[in-house]
């Protein structure tokens, strides 16, 4: 399912995101939080993964976050160059996406009823507490 798969690189591009940019984090607090959230990013992509259809006729396309990844990566290492505070707003940019990607799985009629509740139990109460914490960084 293509609209599974794409949520799967979604969260395989946070971790990647957040690979980027924990190793610069200097406040050890902060370090131990982030470095959480990238964890929950991996539990994600394993979460998801077991919804998988697995088809050997159908090239799996989950293996790498693909060229969004690319991109996120790139910016989110780049923010990382400005300092701690523009990399953690890189890394809000891309809960917040996250988050939207999530909502809108839930209006797709593609999505099976159980993998709506995971995302509606787990994945987005996961992704609002990054962004609550993420936040608290920013101010």
């Amino acid at each position: 399912m293509k609209q599974l798969d794409e949520l799967i690189r979604g969260e395989i591009s946070a971790v990647e995101s957040f690979d980027t940019v924990i190793y610069r984090i200097k406040d050890a607090t902060e370090l131990k939080e982030l470095t959480q959230i990238r964890q929950d990013h991996q539990r994600a992509v394993e979460t998801l993964r077991q919804f998988e259809v697995v088809d050997s006729s159908v090239p799996r396309n989950t293996d790498s976050s693909g060229p969004w990844g690319t991109f996120t990566t790139a910016f989110a290492g780049g923010a990382s160059f400005f300092g701690d505070k523009a990399a953690i707003n890189a890394l809000k940019i891309g809960e917040q996406h996250g988050l939207k990607e999530y909502q809108d799985a839930l209006n797709n009629s593609a999505f099976e009823s159980k993998v709506k509740e995971v995302i509606r139990t787990e994945l987005i109460p996961c992704q609002e507490r990054h962004l609550a914490l993420i936040e608290n960084y920013l101010h």
